[in-house]
């Protein structure tokens, strides 16, 4: 994917919620509920483009720069979503926010989950620990061994929005902490057993 068609894509995600903001902001006379996701995606928008550009290891993403677009497109939209859904609640509607919101992070988890082999060592995005940075056999292993956690936590985020509330945030939070960590203790294994 094109970074500047990247780029468009987010900016209209942000330019959405700010048109968004502006429409809701009178029946909620919030500027920090109407505004402040908006402006905090504008900085992401900023951070997006300065990542590649600054990165000590793979400047510019070589070879896999298509998947952190696609990964920042992909998160921007569920932040919007998520924001989309807070200001429908504080106008009154009959919303439950964080079931509503777990299919959309499930796609994104279960999404950048099968896309991690194809990520190349870097300084910012992707499985990063003191071991598969300093590591090019490192990093390929941890990220082939976190491939199916993460798609595996994707799955069980989205049947869970099927539980009781309780049930359904426990096992995003369960789901997502335990991929991370086995990720980063198979890193330390595969870093010491060499």
């Amino acid at each position: 994917m094109n970074p500047k068609i990247s780029s468009a894509f987010i900016f209209t995600i942000v330019l959405a919620t700010f048109i968004t903001g502006a429409l809701v902001n009178p029946y909620l006379n919030n500027f920090r509920l109407s505004f402040g996701l908006p402006i905090a995606l504008l900085m992401f928008w900023g951070l997006w483009a300065l990542l590649p550009a600054i990165d000590p290891i793979a400047k510019g993403f070589p070879g896999f720069r298509y998947i952190y677009d696609l990964i920042w497109i992909m998160l921007s939209a569920v932040l919007a979503c998520g924001y989309a859904l807070r200001l429908g609640d504080a106008l009154g509607w009959k919303i439950d926010i964080a079931r509503a919101m777990m299919p959309p992070i499930a796609v994104l988890i279960f999404t950048a989950g099968a896309l991690l082999p194809r990520i190349h060592r870097n300084w910012f995005f992707g499985i990063r620990t003191p071991w598969t940075l300093s590591s090019d056999e490192d990093w390929k292993r941890t990220h082939q061994f976190g491939k199916p956690l993460f798609m595996t936590a994707g799955i069980l985020i989205f049947l869970g929005a099927f539980l009781p509330r309780v049930w359904g945030s426990a096992i995003l939070i369960a789901a997502i902490l335990g991929a991370a960590l086995a990720s980063v203790a198979y890193s330390y294994f595969v870093f010491h057993r060499k």
